[in-house]
């Protein structure tokens, strides 16, 4: 009975998700479950090492700790990379180790990896953040919009009865040229903010591509850079809105065309992926000055951006259209290397 009891115990603690360790009173591994082979790791090389070998921390946490105050109950959140130089947010809990007579002799502990769950806490904060910046963006909207449209009517009617002429009329011209452009900054912060219901239909790939390449083309052959199309055959139809996606590939087009020099390449190439679900997959790659490291994470933000012209609604349209098609945007870049852009949406 006691072996079917110490073999259940064991594969208790071989199977936990959890990493569940204990040393003795010099820091070397006792027991270490199964959960370790995860970090790269084998248990039998461990056992009778130190706790450092998997502690290697590169960055602590929010409270740094040393290995030797481990043994007193408590919980330490620390940043380590495992052997095949992951990085895991974790959360190290320990407590001493007592022997049949009360007397201690180790520290035994666990250690949560709570990297999934800090990354999808940090997904939700972002959504509730865009999601009070697009409420924001439709109420400044629609308090512009009516002066803007009077103050455009007013042009015309000025322009139209005092007739100006030289300087005069450039200065009317520039005007008038400055409130489209704030009407188009309005409509992109609208469609941001309360983009409209999306009209799904089957499209064809092939003719959804070639379409936004036609809208584009005249701005590419304008600087002269080369844009290729490589697509297979026999693409599957796609349930999607074709105007939003439409949009969506003409902004990652434009990107990709503001980040090329004169004379460079951008490609557009498509796949469909066979996973557990069937994914089809649009891929825009630009070869020119790419996004800094430290800008990625910031990209679908609104109103950010590093180009000296544009709003910063770009991506963040993209990737709202995305989304309400229950599809993903990922961008992938290196700075002076180039970035790719891919449009994923579900095929089955």
């Amino acid at each position: 009975m006691k072996s079917l009891k110490e073999h259940f115990f064991k594969r208790l603690l071989d199977n936990a998700s959890d990493l569940i360790w204990a040393i003795d009173m010099e820091g070397r591994f006792l027991y270490i479950n199964d959960n370790i082979k995860g970090w790269g790791y084998e248990k039998d090389e461990l056992i009778g090492k130190p706790l450092l070998s998997i502690l290697n921390t590169t960055r602590i946490g929010k409270r740094q700790s040393q290995p030797s105050e481990l043994g007193i109950e408590r919980s330490v959140e620390m940043e380590i990379v495992d052997k095949l130089g992951r990085i895991h947010m974790v959360i190290v809990s320990s407590s001493p180790l007592p022997d049949n007579d009360g007397s201690i002799v180790g520290v035994m502990g666990i250690i949560r990896d709570v990297t999934k769950i800090q990354e999808l806490e940090e997904k939700l904060r972002n959504e509730e953040r865009l999601a009070s910046l697009g409420r924001l963006a439709s109420g400044v909207a629609h308090e512009i919009r009516n002066p803007l449209s009077s103050i455009k009517m007013n042009l015309a009617i000025l322009m139209e009865r005092l007739t100006p002429k030289d300087d005069d009329h450039e200065h009317f011209l520039i005007a008038r040229k400055e409130v489209a452009n704030l009407e188009r900054v309005l409509n992109e912060l609208l469609d941001y903010a309360k983009p409209s219901p999306l009209e799904l239909r089957l499209q064809n790939p092939h003719k959804m591509i070639e379409d936004a390449v036609a809208a584009i083309l005249p701005s590419y052959n304008e600087r002269k850079v080369n844009l290729k199309i490589s697509l297979p055959e026999n693409l599957p139809m796609i349930l999607l809105d074709t105007g939003k996606v439409h949009q969506a590939l003409l902004n990652l087009l434009i990107n990709a065309l503001h980040a090329s020099s004169d004379n460079g390449t951008v490609e557009i190439k498509a796949e469909v992926a066979n996973t557990s679900e069937k994914l089809f997959r649009i891929f825009i790659t630009d070869y020119g000055v790419g996004i800094r490291p430290e800008d990625l994470k910031y990209i679908y933000d609104p109103f950010f951006t590093s180009k000296q012209e544009g709003t910063g609604l770009g991506l963040s349209i993209v990737h709202n259209i995305m989304k309400k098609h229950g599809g993903e945007v990922r961008m992938e870049s290196k700075k002076n290397e180039g970035t790719v852009a891919c449009l994923e949406f579900s095929a089955s």
